[in-house]
C-alpha cells in the first residue's frame, strides 16, 4: 500500500505475480527487503546491482547488491478503480 507505484499502481489495485523462476530482467516485480514486502520497478542494468525505483518521483531509486534483495516474482496484470 501507498503512492510510490503511483502512477502505474493504485492504493488499492490488485495485481497478479508471477512466480516462476527465471531469468530476473527489468520490470516490475515484488520484492522482500528486511522484513518488507515491496512492489517496485527493478533495473538490472549494473552487473551485481539491483536498483528498486518507484514510479513516483517523490522517491529516490535505491541500489543494493543482488543478493540484499528477494525477488519474488514479476508483477504481469493488474486491476484498479476507475
Amino acid at each position: 500500500a501507498g503512492d510510490s507505484m503511483e502512477p502505474t499502481l493504485r492504493d488499492g489495485d490488485e495485481i497478479l505475480v508471477d512466480r516462476r523462476p527465471g531469468p530476473l530482467r527489468d520490470g516490475v516485480h515484488v520484492v522482500r527487503l528486511d522484513d518488507a514486502v515491496l512492489v517496485k520497478r527493478i533495473d538490472t542494468g549494473r552487473s551485481g546491482k539491483i536498483v528498486l525505483i518507484s514510479d513516483n518521483t517523490a522517491y529516490s531509486p535505491v541500489e543494493l547488491e543482488a543478493g540484499e534483495v528477494d525477488v519474488l516474482g514479476r508483477v504481469v496484470w493488474k486491476s484498479g478503480r476507475m
